[in-house]
């Protein structure tokens, strides 16, 4: 699973009793910024979609989330204008605010290992 995969959750859990992390893993550099963009943006829309839906109740139906964040694992650092687009996105969905969290994996230095 992975931002490759656009109409499949990567992992999704509870951080407290309000609040669902939903995480998109995203391996992929970013030689063709363009295209990769879109691929992220297909991913974060099917989230929304997710979460618009109401299916996140099937998995938690004894829950009350009130908040939702979608945690990005990238692999290389992301782009200007990915950090541009990401901020865009936060919002209310529906009655549930949204938030996104990056992270970025550091590339371990093959001569250091």
């Amino acid at each position: 699973m992975s931002v490759v995969e656009s109409g499949v959750v990567d992992g999704i859990g509870l951080a407290d009793n309000e609040t669902m992390k939903m995480l998109i893993t995203d391996h992929l550099d970013w030689q063709d910024e363009y295209q990769h963009l879109l691929m992220l943006q297909e991913k974060i829309n099917s989230y929304i979609g997710f979460c618009e839906s109401g299916q996140y109740q099937d998995v938690y139906a004894d829950t009350s989330i009130k908040h939702i964040i979608f945690e990005i694992h990238f692999m290389f650092e992301p782009t200007q204008n990915t950090y541009r687009f990401l901020e865009q996105i936060p919002g209310r969905i529906n009655e549930l605010d949204l938030s996104i969290e990056c992270h970025t994996e550091e590339e371990v230095d093959k001569e250091d290992r």
